[in-house]
């Protein structure tokens, strides 16, 4: 990098002082070479080998944290003099500075986020939104966007009745919902009122296709929110617009999206008066009635094109609210120390599907189901449910997945209940490496039968930095012995690029979505070639 007019090279006639007040000058440093820039300053004011390392390096030398794994480290050859006092106090001044100059972009940062960001939701402020969506108008595809209109039926009244801070609650909920999953990840989502949201999606100019944004929107939201120890019901009203019907102009997409809103809230159901219920009850309820059901995804082959086994999804419905987020469920039921009763819910029928459908294959098949580290606890009534279910079914092999989303600590006590598994013939799966905590310690503590990259590692592939870090995650994993399952698959181009990283199973919608128990079995009797594409299934 040009330090030039910087950290010029060191004179005898600059002193340390100069060197000093010129630094002091120059912060806060851009981020972008910041690194080369500490160098510089610290070269000109002590002598001696300068650089940045990852951990701190002993005498002869000098070594000063100024950010999380990266010291200003100073070495000297043996027979030089060490770092006096004084040398060490103008290091330090250098380093404060380094550190001083990432507070402050990392301030800026979040003056910018902030700025651009609703405070409560997370979603884009209304003045960016706007912003944005007049960029995609002006874009190649501006003619091809829906744009959709949400507003929360009822809203005020539910902030009168259970108060303002559980109202902002329900807000909070409804925008992670709108920033994950809810809408394509391309989606560009911003709060536009106090309850009313806006949305717009590339892609889209069919009428059709906006109808089932439209369904799955309205679907995605209106599941009931958890706000303390009580249930939530909420009911909103969506309406869509088209580019291709209404042309390109923001204000005119808005108002046609909003008028389909207000029309679906008038022609629609009556909105009901706002709910709640008991969580804890709420959750009983649904075990004792049967209706914590479950939905099967299955994991495939991508050489022989069939499937190998499935995972287990839960699928929690409410008497009166209808389906809930499986997430909402695991949280509450982990929250209440439920989790247990709510595993064995899926545990029994999916271990009888699986069986059912690895007889009508004619091949044994893998059943993954998903748990936290807190319930592999020695002892524990699921554990040995577990063992006793398992007993004498040769052709369904089952996978407990635990998530590496948790600073879980692999203890002997989990150690121990591995074991006890492992004795039973079960394996044991990491879930979801790469969503967040980093699970590669974990790595190293077990056999593991499965390992599942996230969604994200594949959908980051997209690039060639990512294609690079899917391709070194499989190479790993691949000299530890493990296998991995790539999660997510959902477009051609995805399936490729794991093909590419050398990965043999994968799950996802472009493979098969989530089917019910009947629709498993079916898929078993048929024993189909599973791979989208021109490509013939080999001869069997």
């Amino acid at each position: 990098m040009d330090l030039d007019g910087v950290a010029a090279p060191a004179t005898g006639a600059r002193s340390t002082t100069e060197v000093l007040v010129e630094a002091a000058t120059a912060v806060p440093w851009p981020v972008d070479g910041l690194e080369e820039h500490l160098v510089a300053w610290a070269a000109q004011a002590v002598p001696g080998r300068v650089s940045v390392t990852e951990e701190p390096v002993l005498r002869p030398a000098c070594s000063l944290l100024f950010a999380p794994a990266r010291y200003l480290t100073v070495v000297r050859d043996p027979g030089e003099p060490e770092i006096s006092p004084a040398e060490r106090r103008l290091l330090v001044a250098v380093a404060t500075m380094a550190t001083a100059s990432l507070d402050a972009a990392r301030n800026q940062d979040r003056l910018e986020h902030r700025a651009v960001t609703d405070d409560l939701t997370g979603l884009t402020q209304v003045a960016w939104f706007h912003e944005l969506f007049d960029g995609l108008l002006t874009a190649d595809g501006g003619d091809r966007l829906a744009v959709l209109f949400c507003d929360l039926d009822r809203f005020k009244q539910l902030n009168e009745q259970i108060g303002h801070l559980d109202a902002d609650e329900v807000l909070r909920e409804i925008g992670r919902r709108l920033r994950d999953g809810a809408l394509p990840d391309s989606a560009v989502v911003g709060r536009v009122g106090g309850d009313e949201f806006a949305a717009v999606v590339s892609g889209v100019d069919h009428a059709d296709a906006l109808a089932r944004l439209v369904r799955g929107l309205r679907s995605a939201l209106s599941a009931p929110v958890t706000v303390g120890d009580r249930l939530v019901s909420v009911d909103v009203s969506v309406g869509g617009a088209l580019s291709a019907v209404h042309g390109r102009d923001a204000d005119t997409l808005l108002r046609a999206a909003e008028r389909a809103m207000r029309r679906a809230k008038r022609t629609g159901p009556a909105p009901r008066p706002p709910r709640w219920y008991d969580d804890r009850a709420a959750v009983q309820a649904m075990l004792d009635e049967g209706r914590v059901e479950v939905a099967y995804q299955p994991v495939v082959d991508l050489h022989s094109g069939r499937f190998t086994g499935c995972e287990a999804l839960v699928r929690p419905h409410h008497g009166q609210e209808g389906p809930l987020s499986p997430v909402q469920l695991v949280e509450t039921a982990a929250r209440l120390g439920m989790l247990d009763e709510v595993t064995e819910a899926v545990l029994g029928p999916a271990l009888d599907t699986v069986t059912g459908a690895a007889a009508a294959a004619g091949r044994g098949l893998v059943l993954s189901v998903n748990v936290e580290f807190e319930q592999l606890r020695p002892g524990s009534a699921l554990l040995e449910s577990v063992v006793e279910r398992v007993a004498g079914r040769r052709d369904v092999s089952l996978v407990l997945e635990v998530t590496e989303r948790q600073d879980a600590r692999w203890s002997p006590e989990i150690r121990g209940a591995a074991d006890r598994l492992a004795e039973a013939g079960v394996g044991l799966a990491v879930d979801d490496l790469g969503a967040g905590f980093s699970g590669l310690p974990m790595l190293t503590t077990w056999p593991w039968e499965w390992v599942k990259l996230d969604r994200g590692l594949v959908a980051g592939a997209s690039d060639e930095r990512g294609r690079v870090l899917l391709r070194h995650v499989a190479a790993m994993l691949a000299e530890l012995g493990l296998t991995p399952v790539a999660e997510g698959v959902e477009t051609h181009d995805e399936l490729a690029l794991v093909r590419e990283a050398g990965l043999r199973l994968a799950q996802g919608r472009l493979l098969a979505p989530p089917l019910e128990a009947d629709a498993m079995l079916a898929l078993a009797r048929a024993d189909a070639w599973l791979l989208p594409g021109p490509e013939e299934p080999p001869a069997r």
